[in-house]
């Protein structure tokens, strides 16, 4: 009952973050706003968080997590190819094709008040977000491969998403991570570019 309870008030705290910095963006991102907003008091923030950057990151890494959800969707919908690190990488190619990833990364332009991509605080925030996706993906793969060597899953899985995260930063350069009909065109350009050179 206690670790339900203090599920639900994490799962708060992160909520109120994501829609504060949504709504208003890292200036209205304070303790006491997500305090307000998730209904408890700022003691019970840091008891879960010991800074806002750390609430900033759960949250970052958060919207990365349609990565992995969309990997479970899409992997759930296909059976698994024949053992081996080329399944591997067809099923994380399909998720990079069937993902909206620009929302989430420009949220991530947004919430961290980025100027640009050579932040060093927002670098490390982006860095940390999708390490943390890169693990979190890196299971999903090797549970639905258990047969393959986990080094080969490991391999795959980073080489492509850490190629993921040196698109993020050509896009960011480009189209200042907006959300727009122009820089998710030029996300599309970019992720064939990849699949290109990588010949998939």
């Amino acid at each position: 009952m206690r670790d339900a309870q203090k599920a639900r008030t994490h799962r708060a705290i992160i909520d109120a973050a994501l829609a504060i910095t949504s709504r208003s963006g890292p200036g209205g991102l304070t303790v006491g706003a997500v305090a307000d907003l998730a209904g408890v008091s700022r003691r019970t923030v840091f008891n879960h968080f010991a800074t806002l950057d750390e609430i900033v990151l759960a949250a970052c890494t958060e919207v990365l997590d349609v990565v992995v959800d969309g990997f479970l969707a899409a992997t759930s919908a296909h059976p698994p190819g024949e053992p081996g690190p080329a399944a591997v990488a067809a099923d994380v190619v399909r998720v990079l094709r069937s993902t909206d990833l620009v929302g989430p990364m420009s949220y991530l332009t947004h919430a961290l008040g980025a100027r640009d991509e050579r932040d060093p605080r927002v670098q490390a925030f982006v860095q940390t977000a999708f390490g943390r996706c890169i693990a979190d993906l890196r299971a999903a793969a090797a549970a639905r491969y258990p047969t393959v060597d986990p080094l080969e899953v490991d391999l795959v899985v980073t080489a492509l998403l850490s190629d993921v995260l040196v698109l993020h930063g050509h896009w960011w350069a480009r189209t200042g991570g907006a959300d727009t009909p122009a820089s998710r065109l030029h996300w599309d350009h970019l992720l064939d570019r990849l699949l290109t050179t990588l010949r998939f």
